[in-house]
């Protein structure tokens, strides 16, 4: 069965957008951190991170800046995919210790890692009684949070992703309360990043940005954060990847990550998304490069019921082009995301798992264009 039903979009939805975050960017931003605690009348941090970024130096240079230099506890216990289990741990840590403050500094799943622990922290109960819309009641210790990736906008986010061991599924918290109070964007931390990183990441900020600004339940405010950040993405990712010490690149796609995330942040996202987290949960797949899979397909579903709206948006990623469909494939191969779904190993007999998630999925109902079983099927074909 073909579908080609139009969800209903209104402009005149009512809407609500809060941010209770408070953003400063830009070389060098890092600097101003013990200020920051200051400001916040705190002072015990805890720093939340992980062994890679320590490393690296990163930590290093982050610790610093920070009143209590090399003395500041440092937890880095968090990795990819970030466990409810590590984030008990994390949580236990900072009661022990009695933070007043958590410094979450790396990726997405770090941030969202110290969000959860934060909240868990001021909670007395394991992260898992969080999961779910507005569980959170109590209210977390402030978390400072500095991305050191580009790609998920974990900084302004109401959301932590976590997996479950036991279930084996992703999990998530949402709540307002979970939201970073200050996130900080300094580029110079970034400028590390490989290549291949700095490409799938930033196809997951183009994702939340193409899908919000698709949503069904977006709104003016995150309509043009989308667009914005789409402009931004086709500007600057390339740059990033081929030159990753251009600092003005890697500033605009820490802006890209950030702002894409101020417009998904109340409208969820769409198929492509709904789609990439049963297979990085089931496959292995980077979230990031999941999400480079299955992007140009969903847009060019999509596209057919909705053409005028996803040409605006092609324009935006790339000046002249039509479809936008076309326009994320050519930034896809630039940026050197060539695998398939064959290459992870996924083949025919995984797709019907995989869509029995996203067909529960908030992701898919926001979809402006709704798809059956069937179709989701054939998207997954289509890349694989």
């Amino acid at each position: 069965m073909n579908s080609s039903v139009l969800r209903e979009r209104s402009s005149s939805r009512r809407f609500d957008y809060e941010l209770p975050t408070r953003i400063v960017g830009g070389a060098g931003a890092i600097a101003g951190l013990a200020a920051e605690l200051d400001r916040y009348d705190v002072t015990n941090p805890i720093l939340v991170t992980d062994a890679g970024l320590r490393t690296a130096g990163i930590v290093d240079t982050v610790l610093a800046t920070l009143p209590g230099g090399a003395s500041t506890v440092v937890f880095d216990g968090i990795v990819s995919d970030p466990t409810t289990t590590s984030v008990d741990l994390a949580a236990e840590a900072i009661r022990a210790g009695r933070h007043d403050v958590v410094v979450a500094l790396g990726g997405g799943s770090v941030l969202d890692a110290a969000k959860a622990a934060a909240a868990t922290a001021t909670a007395g109960r394991p992260v898992l009684d969080l999961v779910g819309p507005d569980k959170v009641d109590s209210q977390p210790v402030p978390v400072i949070a500095i991305p050191t990736t580009a790609g998920t906008g974990s900084e302004v986010t109401r959301f932590c992703v976590l997996s479950d061991p036991e279930s084996r599924r992703k999990v998530s918290i949402a709540s307002l309360r979970v939201m970073p109070t200050l996130a900080v964007l300094d580029p110079e931390l970034t400028v590390g990043l490989p290549p291949a990183i700095t490409a799938a990441t930033g196809f997951d900020a183009l994702g939340h940005a193409i899908e919000s600004y698709g949503s069904v339940w977006n709104n003016p405010i995150s309509e043009g954060h989308a667009r914005h950040a789409v402009t931004l993405i086709g500007t600057h990712l390339r740059a990033a990847v081929t030159d990753p010490a251009d600092l003005d690149a890697r500033m605009g796609m820490l802006a890209a990550s950030c702002i894409a995330e101020l417009a998904a942040n109340y409208t969820r996202l769409g198929l492509a998304h709904a789609l990439a987290v049963p297979l990085g949960a089931a496959h292995g797949i980077p979230h990031g490069v999941a999400v480079a899979h299955m992007l140009p397909e969903m847009c060019a579903f999509n596209e057919e019921v909705e053409p005028a709206r996803h040409a605006e948006l092609a324009r935006c990623l790339a000046p002249g082009s039509t479809r936008l469909s076309d326009a994320v494939r050519t930034l896809r191969a630039d940026v050197g995301l060539t695998t398939r779904l064959r290459d992870w190993q996924v083949g025919e007999h995984d797709f019907a798992p995989i869509v029995e998630i996203a067909l529960g999925s908030d992701n898919t109902r926001a979809n402006p264009r709704i798809a059956t079983a069937a179709e989701l099927t054939d998207l997954l074909r289509a890349a694989a």
